[in-house]
C-alpha cells in the first residue's frame, strides 16, 4: 500500500552593515514596463453573506477589509464572499482578497474599506498607500479615487465590480532600518511602482493606472534633491544616495538624511532616514530566546547580548534601550547582558552605564513569505481548475544579530533559536479528483473524492508547548541568512471524508469516513537555508523553489492500483511537493 510588500518625515532607524570600501553601484538595468503577475491562491478563512436589494455589509475574517453595499446596488439576493488569497500585488501589504461572485457588477457603487496598520507605512507615508484590483489580463490596476483617513487608519474607495483586490505601498525610501559602523557605507534609494506617467498627470476621468510588476527608481525630474548636514558624507545620484559614516561617533546620533520628492501633487513630499552610527564599542553578538512560554521567562522573550560591558554599575545607573524604549536588564556581567523584551520589538540598541553610552547595536528583523504546495490527484489532475490540492502560505519572521556567532564569543546560555512573533501559516485543503483504471476484464474502476474548500490560520507555537502536532520552527544564524527547520502537522482539518469507489461492472461503495489534515510532508524538520534580501527580506538561498521527492497521494491511497503495466502510479500518481518564495 502506498503512503504517501507637505509629507512629514518618517524616522528610519538602523540596519547593520559592515565597514569597508564603498561599493560602486552598477549601471542600472533597463527598467521593465511589465505589469502582469501571477494569480493568488486561497490562503485563509473566507466569509460570506446573502445580501439583497436592501444592501448590507461584510467584514473579512481577519478584519482587514470591509464591503459596504448600498441599497439598490443588487437586483436580487446574492451570496457575497471574501476569500483571503496569497498577495501577488507588488508592494502588497498582508493578504489580497478575492471578492465573489467574480466579475459581479453593481447598479450603484460599492464602498471598499481597508484597515491598515502603522507598520504598513514603514518606508513610506499613508498618502502613498493605494488600493488596486487585478484585471482579467493579470495586471493590477490602481484606483485613482482612493481616500486615506489617517486618524482611523482606513483606505476607502468606491468600486463597481468584484475581482481580486489589495492595497500596497506605491513609493518608498529604503532602507527602512539602518545602522552603520564607524566609516561604514550605506546606499539609499527611492522607488515607485507607478509607471513613467505620474499618476497626477493622468487624463481627467481616468479611473485606474496600471501597477508595475517591478518597482522602478524615480527619474531625476521626480527628485527635487537630497539634504544632509551631519558629520559624515552624502553623495546624491538621482534616486540614489551614498552615505559614508564619520570615523567618530557624531554628536547628533542618529544622523538624518532627507530626500524631497518632486511629484506633481499639492505641496512637497519629504522622506527622512535616520542613521545610527555605531561607536567604537559594539555588541559582538546577540540572540533572542523567543520562547515566552518557557518556565522562568514569565511571558517575556529574553535578549542575550555578548561583548565587553564592564562591571554592573547597579540597576539605578544602567539602561538598555531598543528604539528608544527602555528594556529591563535582569542580568549584567562584564561579558553578557540579558534583557526581558516583548515579542515584537526590534531596532537600534543603546546600552548605557554611569550616564554614558558604552555600546550600540541593532536587533534586526527580517520577514519572508513562502508557499508550500502538494497535489494529491496526480499529474493530470494538477492541471485542472479544481485540482485536489493542499497548500500552506508561511509568513516567517526572524529577530537576531543577522550574522553567525563569532568564534571568540563564548555563549554562556544554550538557547534554542526560533522564529519570532508574527510567524503564521494559512492553509487550504480543497478540490476533487477521480482516477480510473483502463478496462480490466471488461470493467473500469474509478476512485474519486471531492473536498469542501477548507481554509484556516495557525500561528507559530513556542517550543516549550508540548504536543506531537502543531507548528514549530527552529532557526540558526548562518552567513548571510538563517537556516530553519519547520515542524508542521495539523490534524482533523476536515472530517467525514468519504472516498468513493465505482465500477462499470457492479455497484459502487464508499470507504469508511476519515479525517484529513495538512502537513509539510517532504520538508518537515528538514534544513532550509534562507538568505537576507534587501534590508528586511527573507528568500530561499540559491533558488526560488525547492522540490521534494515524488510522493504518493495522502488522500487517494491505492487509487492507481491495477492501472496497467507500467502502473500509472509511477507516471501519474507520484508527485513532488514544492516550497517556494511567494
Amino acid at each position: 500500500m502506498k503512503r504517501k510588500f507637505f509629507i512629514v518625515a518618517i524616522v528610519f532607524a538602523c540596519c547593520l552593515l559592515a565597514a569597508g570600501c564603498r561599493k560602486t553601484r552598477d549601471t542600472a538595468p533597463a527598467e521593465s514596463e511589465e505589469t502582469v503577475t501571477g494569480i493568488g491562491t486561497p490562503a485563509g478563512q473566507s466569509t460570506h453573506k446573502i445580501i439583497d436589494a436592501n444592501g448590507g455589509e461584510l467584514l473579512s475574517a481577519d478584519g482587514r477589509i470591509r464591503l459596504i453595499i448600498p441599497a439598490g446596488a443588487l437586483n436580487t439576493a446574492t451570496e457575497i464572499n471574501i476569500q483571503p488569497i496569497s498577495n501577488q500585488l507588488t508592494g502588497g501589504l498582508g493578504a489580497a482578497y478575492r471578492l465573489t461572485p467574480h466579475g459581479q457588477q453593481f447598479s450603484k457603487p460599492v464602498t471598499i474599506v481597508f484597515n491598515y496598520t502603522a507598520a504598513d507605512t514603514a518606508e513610506s507615508r499613508p498618502e502613498f498607500l493605494n488600493i488596486a484590483f487585478q484585471d482579467a489580463a493579470g495586471t493590477w490596476q490602481m484606483l485613482t479615487n482612493n481616500m486615506v483617513n489617517k486618524s482611523q487608519k482606513k483606505l476607502t474607495a468606491t468600486i463597481t465590480h468584484f475581482s481580486d483586490w489589495g492595497y500596497f505601498k506605491s513609493l518608498t525610501l529604503t532602507p527602512a532600518t539602518a545602522t552603520v559602523d564607524l566609516g561604514g557605507f550605506l546606499e539609499l534609494k527611492v522607488m515607485t511602482t507607478f509607471p513613467r506617467i505620474d499618476p497626477d498627470d493622468a487624463a481627467p476621468g481616468t479611473y485606474t493606472i496600471p501597477v508595475l510588476k517591478k518597482p522602478r527608481q524615480l527619474r531625476p525630474d521626480e527628485i527635487k534633491g537630497w539634504s544632509y548636514s551631519g558629520a559624515g558624507k552624502l553623495e546624491p545620484d538621482g534616486a540614489w544616495a551614498f552615505y559614508t559614516a564619520p570615523d567618530h561617533e557624531p554628536n547628533a546620533n542618529p544622523e538624518a538624511i532627507a530626500v524631497t520628492i518632486n511629484m506633481h501633487r499639492t505641496g512637497q513630499f519629504m522622506l527622512i532616514s535616520n542613521i545610527t552610527v555605531l561607536g567604537g564599542h559594539a555588541v559582538d553578538y546577540l540572540q533572542v530566546d523567543e520562547d515566552y512560554k518557557k518556565p522562568g521567562n514569565n511571558g517575556k522573550c529574553m535578549l542575550y547580548m555578548y561583548g565587553s560591558f564592564g562591571q554592573d554599575p547597579g540597576a539605578a545607573k544602567r539602561s538598555v534601550k531598543i528604539n528608544g524604549v527602555a528594556a529591563e536588564a535582569d542580568l549584567w556581567s562584564p561579558a553578557v547582558i540579558r534583557c526581558r523584551i516583548d515579542e515584537q520589538i526590534s531596532g537600534a540598541i543603546e546600552i548605557a552605564a554611569n550616564g554614558r553610552v558604552i555600546a550600540r547595536s541593532v536587533l534586526r528583523k527580517f520577514k519572508g513569505s513562502f508557499l508550500y504546495e502538494r497535489f494529491h490527484g496526480g499529474v493530470l489532475n494538477a492541471g485542472s481548475s479544481n485540482a485536489l490540492k493542499e497548500s500552506i502560505l508561511f509568513n516567517l519572521v526572524y529577530r537576531g544579530f543577522g550574522k553567525p556567532c563569532p568564534p571568540n564569543v563564548n555563549r554562556l546560555f544554550n538557547i534554542d533559536g526560533a522564529l519570532a512573533e508574527g510567524t503564521e501559516s494559512r492553509y487550504t485543503l480543497s478540490g476533487s479528483a477521480a482516477i480510473s483504471t483502463p478496462v480490466i476484464d471488461g470493467c473500469v474502476h474509478t476512485t474519486s473524492v471531492s473536498l469542501p474548500d477548507t481554509h484556516g490560520w495557525y500561528f507559530l507555537e513556542p517550543y516549550s508547548m508540548p504536543g506531537l502536532t502543531g507548528f514549530k520552527c527552529e532557526a540558526k544564524d548562518i552567513e548571510g541568512g538563517i537556516e530553519i527547520k519547520i515542524f508542521y502537522v495539523l490534524e482533523n482539518i476536515i472530517s467525514g471524508v468519504k472516498v468513493q469507489r465505482t465500477s462499470t461492472c457492479g455497484p459502487g461503495s464508499y470507504d469508511s469516513p476519515r479525517s484529513l489534515g495538512v502537513s509539510l510532508e517532504g520538508f518537515n524538520n528538514k534544513a532550509i537555508s534562507l538568505q537576507f534580501w534587501d534590508t528586511e527580506g527573507l528568500v530561499l538561498k540559491g533558488t526560488s523553489k525547492l522540490t521534494s521527492n515524488r510522493m504518493a497521494s495522502g488522500i487517494l491511497i491505492e487509487a492507481w492500483d491495477g492501472t496497467g503495466n507500467p502502473s500509472q502510479y509511477e507516471t501519474d500518481g507520484l508527485m513532488p511537493a514544492t516550497f517556494s518564495n511567494n
